[in-house]
């Protein structure tokens, strides 16, 4: 039987290669929000909706909806999905930017992960990754100390679990969620932050 599990996190800790792995170690689905189809058009939607805060938030509320939809389609097919992202992020992110509007009203009607991961990463190896990588103008923003601070109080409210991943490697951080998620009975994990 499959669950949906929702991978969150800062710019830069990794958290699309551990959704891959994940997805590979379960010959489970690798997704993403907005997903393939709207991360496409992402840039130009986001350009048009120029200073509109509220307005590009539910525009990624929306993509969340539908990729939480097919999350659940493929779960009831007895698909594992490992979700780079989801309603958590949409939310902290809004709030960082400064909207006002309480979308948790919306994400009561959005498909539930069955657990949702937090990655926590030191800040200086987390700005070295955004380096290495090429950091995009979103990932400049969450250099700014309260923007990060907002963003991380926010994740950490709506989180399952936080797994402090400093020192680790990817292969370290998969298995230890392997056997989080196998050894957990995670329709009833709702529990404390811990790090591992």
């Amino acid at each position: 039987m499959g669950k949906f599990i929702a991978i969150e996190g800062m710019d830069g800790v990794g958290k699309t290669t551990i959704v891959r792995e994940l997805a590979n170690r379960f010959s489970g689905h690798a997704m993403s929000t907005p997903g393939e189809g709207l991360a496409k058009s992402r840039q130009a939607v986001l350009e048009a909706l120029a200073d509109d805060e509220l307005a590009k938030a539910l525009f990624y509320m929306a993509s969340v909806s539908s990729q939480g939809r097919k999350a659940a389609y493929l779960v009831e097919q007895g698909k594992w999905v490992f979700m780079d992202r989801y309603c958590a992020s949409t939310q902290a992110y809004a709030k960082a930017r400064g909207v006002k509007s309480d979308l948790s009203i919306l994400s009561k009607d959005m498909v539930k992960p069955d657990m949702t991961v937090l990655l926590l990463l030191d800040e200086a190896e987390r700005q070295k990754r955004l380096d290495h990588r090429g950091s995009t103008p979103e990932d400049q923003v969450t250099l700014d100390p309260d923007f990060r601070h907002c963003v991380s109080k926010e994740l950490e409210s709506r989180a399952d679990i936080a797994i402090n991943i400093d020192g680790m490697t990817i292969d370290d951080v998969c298995t230890k969620l392997v056997g989080l998620i196998i050894d957990s009975n995670i329709n009833e994990l709702k529990c404390s932050l811990f790090d591992l």
